[in-house]
C-alpha cells in the first residue's frame, strides 16, 4: 500500500513540478511584455513632447495595466501551486521515511 501511495505522490509531484515550470515560463513572458509596454509608453510620451510619431500613450496604458494585472494573477497562481508542491513534497518525504522505518523494523524482527 505504501508503495502505491509513494508512486501516486511521486507522479503528483512530477506533474506539479511541470506545472510550476510552465507557470514560471508564462510569467517570464508576461514580465517581458510588461517591460516592452513600459518602454513603448515612455517612447510614446517622449515622441509627443518632441512632436515625433509614435503610438498614442492612451492606447498603451490600458494594455499595460491588463498585462500588469495578468502578471499579478499569474504570481498568485504560481504561489498556490508552489504551496501545493511543498505540501506534496513533505508528504512524500514523510511517507518514504515511514517506509524505511517499517522496513528496518521488519528486518530487526527477523
Amino acid at each position: 500500500m505504501e508503495s502505491k501511495d509513494q508512486d501516486r505522490l511521486s507522479a503528483k509531484l512530477y506533474a506539479i513540478d511541470f506545472r510550476v515550470a510552465e507557470l514560471d515560463y508564462e510569467m517570464q513572458r508576461t514580465k517581458v511584455q510588461v517591460l516592452q509596454l513600459e518602454a513603448q509608453l515612455e517612447n510614446a510620451k517622449l515622441a509627443q513632447l518632441v512632436g515625433g510619431e509614435a503610438r498614442d500613450p492612451a492606447e498603451i496604458g490600458p494594455e499595460l495595466e491588463r498585462s500588469r494585472g495578468s502578471l499579478e494573477s499569474q504570481q498568485e497562481l504560481l504561489d498556490q501551486v508552489k504551496k501545493s508542491q511543498w505540501k506534496t513534497r513533505v508528504h512524500l518525504t514523510a511517507l518514504k521515511a515511514k517506509a524505511r522505518m517499517d522496513q528496518r523494523q521488519r528486518e530487526e524482527a527477523e
